[in-house]
């Protein structure tokens, strides 16, 4: 689940316990100490490889539908991942949590392989997936209370329950939608703008949440729409009441790129950052238009759909670009397993 989605449940009021009890309804059950957290982060990966051939204990992996309970008292094992095109990632678990390690080693493959489909060739880049206790997690990234996980210094960390089961399918989305964070950073050099970043993420995990354009439509009763100037980094230093409005922002904001121009224009985009050419005048040279005539048109929608009491989807108009695009149903078939 994404981030989006664990804040949205507490805006619309099903939530009864502190955010952080709603966050746990999507992690997994972990238990390292606090001290082998911090010895984890330190790590370096070029001398953990051998650990993942150590003995493996049996594993205690007990299967509920789609959800598990773990034991917790295990060393950590250190499993490489290459890629297809040479990115190397390294899984960072409980020695003898194979069958989960397992689990998300296939989604981080199957996930690369979707985004090398979409966007071709992925700068060859190194990562990895580290699994920490919720506890460790917040004390060390300082994250903010509602994050559930996160793509923090280049690294995916994932904070996991130590009380609740695993919802499985609820941690592969996680694992989808921040090992999409890291390869956009390497489409773009780094250089993507928050927004972009933050909605193609969310588009890539699958199935827009139902409750997502009722926060952003709540949030417009009272407020404009989220400036894109200040979606341009991470939104862990938005106020609490902005982060659902921009998740939601930013999904539609792609969503209407995606319409306009397919998704060949939005890695022609992320190139052209690559190459280091300014956001500006490679929004303009990828999209025929400028941002800031984009955003425009994207705020007078929402200002207008907000406003209009059926419950359709916004509808942003911007110049399509020349030439043939990826069209809806080939760009789902792609993304949505």
């Amino acid at each position: 689940m994404s981030i989006a989605a664990a804040l949205i449940r507490q805006w619309s009021g099903r939530v009864q316990n502190t955010i952080v009890g709603a966050i746990k309804r999507t992690t997994t059950a972990l238990r390292p100490a606090l001290a082998l957290g911090l010895a984890l982060l330190s790590h370096s990966p070029k001398n953990s490889w051998a650990d993942d051939h150590s003995r493996e204990h049996s594993s205690l992996l007990q299967r509920r539908g789609r959800y598990v309970v773990l034991d917790t008292n295990a060393p950590l094992r250190f499993t490489p991942v290459t890629m297809n095109d040479g990115s190397r990632l390294t899984l960072i678990s409980p020695s003898h949590w194979s069958d989960i390690a397992a689990e998300i080693s296939t989604e981080l493959t199957l996930t690369h392989e979707q985004l090398a489909t979409l966007f071709g060739t992925i700068p060859p880049f190194r990562s990895s997936v580290r699994l920490l206790d919720e506890r460790s997690f917040y004390d060390l990234t300082g994250a903010p209370a509602w994050t559930n996980a996160m793509f923090f210094r280049g690294e995916i960390i994932i904070p996991l329950s130590t009380k609740e089961p695993i919802d499985l399918d609820n941690l592969q989305r996680s694992v989808k939608h921040e090992y999409s964070h890291a390869v956009f950073s390497a489409l773009s050099g780094g250089a993507i703008p928050g927004w972009l970043d933050e909605g193609l993420a969310q588009w890539i995990e699958g199935d827009e949440n139902p409750a997502l354009r009722n926060s952003l439509r709540s949030y417009l009763t009272t407020s404009d729409p989220v400036p894109l100037a200040l979606l341009q980094g991470g939104f862990t230093k938005l106020t609490p009441r902005m982060v659902p409005a921009a998740y939601a922002q930013s999904l539609i904001a792609v969503q209407a790129l995606l319409k306009a121009y397919g998704i060949e224009k939005i890695g022609e985009y992320l190139q052209l950052l690559r190459q280091q050419v300014s956001k500006e005048a490679a929004f303009e040279a990828a999209f025929t238009i400028t941002e800031h005539e984009f955003e425009a048109r994207l705020h007078s929608t929402l200002r207008t759909w907000s406003g209009n009491s059926r419950p359709t989807s916004p509808r942003v108009s911007v110049a399509a670009a020349a030439g043939p695009t990826v069209t809806d149903r080939a760009t789902r078939n792609m993304r949505v397993r």
